[in-house]
């Protein structure tokens, strides 16, 4: 597995089998469902499950602890849409480029040894609205529906972060407020790595495409770069025939939110809900990032076409919600 590292966040290779190992007394054995909220908050890291595997219809993604329980990679139809080893969730850079949140960890000055990480004070599954209970390190779990609701402090951050799986689609959010300003070079409150499979790409808003483009296929330093104004991002695996699309559904007023995206041959195609760049989170602040995506098949001759329609679907979808 890959996992972040100290300082600034880049990854490294860990082996968590011993963790594992001694996770697993810690388990009970068996799933069961239950409405009794109480007993299920999980506050104790040890009773956190160290790999869970959700499966709701035609999508499936992994809840890795490692990652301060955060999603880990996307599939679609057995397709990887979004590879495993990258961020997810919520990151924060502090000023002197210092990453802190989901797998990024911190030494903490002059205490060697020691880390500061993301402090995820409550843990709460939901399978078929039914709260789970019965935990063990490693998990598999299959219905309907699936939700996760997190909550996580950053420093003077206090995060609630919530994962939702349903109807073939994603739905995340990013809920951030601080009673201190917080000095920040930047933050991402949410992010996609996209398969490196991916060879084109679409950006547009409400209207239609604003911009289409191709990934790079040598192998070479990575290329970057920010749409301002785009609400939607739409990339396609000619190889598998499928798609991605990824819609922001609602950012706080006071706050931008770019699409920014890493274009790493071999690696992934990362998308991130880019915000706060170079600014202090003025105190006070309480506001909410959201995105929506889906998934689609196409040929490589329409998958543009198609894209476009996933789009008009999920906003389709949220209508469909706000009338619940």
């Amino acid at each position: 597995m890959m996992v972040f590292s100290r300082g600034k966040g880049r990854f490294t290779n860990f082996d968590w089998s011993s963790l594992i190992l001694f996770g697993s007394f810690l388990g009970l054995f068996g799933i069961k469902s239950s409405h009794a909220e109480s007993s299920t908050t999980i506050r104790d890291e040890a009773k956190r499950p160290i790999a869970l595997v959700v499966s709701v219809g035609e999508l499936r993604t992994r809840i890795d602890g490692a990652k301060m329980w955060t999603m880990s990679g996307i599939d679609y139809e057995n397709t990887v849409m979004a590879v495993e080893d990258s961020a997810y969730g919520t990151v924060v850079t502090f000023p002197g480029e210092r990453h802190l949140g989901t797998g990024h960890f911190l030494d903490v000055p002059g205490k060697p040894g020691e880390i500061e990480k993301e402090d995820v004070t409550e843990l709460k599954f939901f399978l078929d609205n039914k709260i789970v209970t019965g935990l063990t390190p490693k998990m598999n779990l299959a219905g309907k529906s699936f939700r996760m609701e997190r909550k996580s402090k950053i420093r003077h951050l206090n995060l609630e972060s919530i994962v939702d799986l349903r109807d073939g689609v994603l739905m995340e959010t990013a809920h951030l407020r601080t009673r201190e300003p917080v000095e920040l070079e930047k933050s991402y409150p949410l992010m996609y790595a996209w398969t490196p499979k991916a060879t084109a790409y679409l950006f547009g808003d409400d209207n239609g495409i604003q911009k289409r483009g191709t990934f790079r296929s040598v192998p070479e330093k990575a290329v970057e770069g920010r749409e301002k104004s785009s609400r939607w991002m739409a990339v396609f695996d000619p190889s598998s025939g499928k798609g991605a699309v990824c819609y922001l559904v609602q950012h706080p007023t006071t706050a931008e939110a770019w699409l920014q995206y890493t274009d790493a041959p071999g690696v992934y195609r990362k998308l991130r809900i880019m915000s706060f760049v170079g600014q202090t989170i003025p105190a006070g602040f309480d506001g909410t990032f959201q995105t929506i995506s889906g998934f689609f098949r196409a040929k490589e001759s329409d998958w543009e076409k198609q894209a476009e329609k996933r789009v008009t679907e999920l906003k389709a979808h949220l209508v469909s919600l706000d009338r619940k």
